[in-house]
């Protein structure tokens, strides 16, 4: 039976029949008395934050690549595929949609490679695992048919409903809260042509499905309808946000952590990331403070990121999640979006992530230079262009001063 598009006419229609981190157990390091004159820095953590990861994220190298316009035939993911993802799924959504005019897609996770071909703006996207640069994803037709498998960007796509099980409502009728008509009750009264999303059924001649409003912006119910009364349609060729709360990510172990077992747990994991890269602990430490509010930030707590590290190029070490963020366009105009941010599996992973980058990009180099001194190097990053906050330097230097952060260097 061919299927509508859900911006069908009704005349159209009317042909148709139908973390805990292991350090925050270690000993205390720190006790936290009043911060004074501190809380004042700390308390703009998460702006400087989102400011700073402008600065993490246009330093981060992206893939550059070559596009293709024609996407090579439909071809099934290969054992190869399979062994090259790192199996994330715990941290990603199941369905993706491009967000772009044009989004490559990869023959591989590795950066630089040749496209397969070109997946338009809405295409709907399900997602097989995660890598270490990228998605692995198998497109979807405008048909809701599968398609060719690949990897994408993660900037390039958000979370979205599926792109399957498409229905619409073929006359007015009603949404009721269960399957069994001698029990249920009425949730709503449905127009005709309300779009909708089979969840489950049929079951006692109904079908389980989720109501979107006509722009698909919002979810307006879920219940069971009369499947008599729906006929399929095709997927919507508009934006469809995720009716998850969340992109899939769930929330750290370590978001009851108060001010003291923060420190604690940052201090360890600081200690044996510098270990291996140099940079100073107690800027590390400091920086984690005033970016993710003492942990408490959404992104702290939904993916143990502390540094607001976006996924340009490079995913976390345990997937990626989209979360809202504040951004300025080319005329300094400040709007909101949604951006992709890397996901790790501890705050220790997140601190090596971000020492990593400090000590490995070469806009850094005169900061990893001065190491050995930890306000100036708390100096020299900002100078170097890692936020845009004026007091970015000073705000880590008075956290530093006032918990005394300098002993994790000795």
């Amino acid at each position: 039976m061919r299927r509508l598009p859900l911006h069908f006419t009704a005349a159209a229609f009317a042909a148709l029949s139908l973390l805990a981190p292991g350090a925050a157990q270690a000993s205390q390091l720190f006790d936290v008395g009043p911060a004074g004159p501190v809380e004042a820095a700390t308390a703009v953590g998460e702006a400087t934050g989102a400011q700073a990861n402008d600065a993490i994220a246009a330093t981060t190298t992206a893939a550059q690549t070559t596009a293709v316009t024609n996407a090579a035939p439909a071809t099934p993911v290969t054992s190869t595929d399979q062994v090259a993802a790192t199996v994330t799924e715990s941290r990603l959504p199941a369905w993706l949609q491009v967000v772009v005019a044009r989004a490559p897609l990869y023959a591989t996770d590795s950066s630089g490679n040749q496209a397969l071909g070109q997946l338009t703006r809405y295409t709907f996207l399900r997602v097989i695992a995660g890598g270490t640069n990228r998605l692995q994803v198998q497109a979807f037709d405008e048909n809701g048919n599968p398609g060719q498998s690949g990897w994408v960007e993660a900037d390039q796509v958000l979370p979205s409903a599926p792109g399957t099980d498409w229905l619409v409502t073929s006359a007015a009728t009603t949404l009721w809260n269960a399957a069994d008509s001698t029990s249920a009750t009425k949730v709503r009264a449905l127009d005709r042509f309300a779009p909708m999303q089979k969840l489950d059924g049929p079951t006692s001649g109904r079908v389980m499905v989720r109501v979107y409003s006509s722009d698909f912006s919002s979810v307006v119910g879920e219940g069971w309808v009369d499947a008599a009364a729906t006929g399929p349609a095709l997927p919507p060729q508009v934006r469809v946000p995720s009716p998850n709360a969340s992109s899939g990510a769930r929330s750290s172990t370590g978001s009851t952590l108060q001010q003291t077992d923060f420190l604690n747990a940052a201090a360890q994991a600081a200690r044996v990331a510098t270990a291996s890269t140099g940079v100073p602990a107690s800027v590390t430490v400091a920086q984690a403070i005033l970016e993710s509010d003492w942990g408490r930030s959404s992104l702290a707590q939904d993916a143990n990121n502390y540094f607001g590290m976006k996924a340009m190029g490079t995913l976390g070490d345990d997937g990626v999640v989209w979360l809202p963020t504040s951004e300025y366009d080319a005329t300094g105009q400040l709007y909101q979006t949604m951006s992709a941010f890397r996901a790790y599996k501890s705050l220790a992973d997140s601190m090596a992530d971000h020492d990593r980058l400090l000590s490995g990009l070469s806009r850094y180099a005169s900061a990893m230079q001065a190491a050995s001194d930890p306000r100036q190097f708390a100096q020299q990053i900002a100078a170097d262009g890692y936020s845009t906050d004026p007091a970015y330097a000073d705000k880590l230097i008075a956290l530093m001063d006032h918990y005394n952060l300098y002993q994790l260097d000795s």
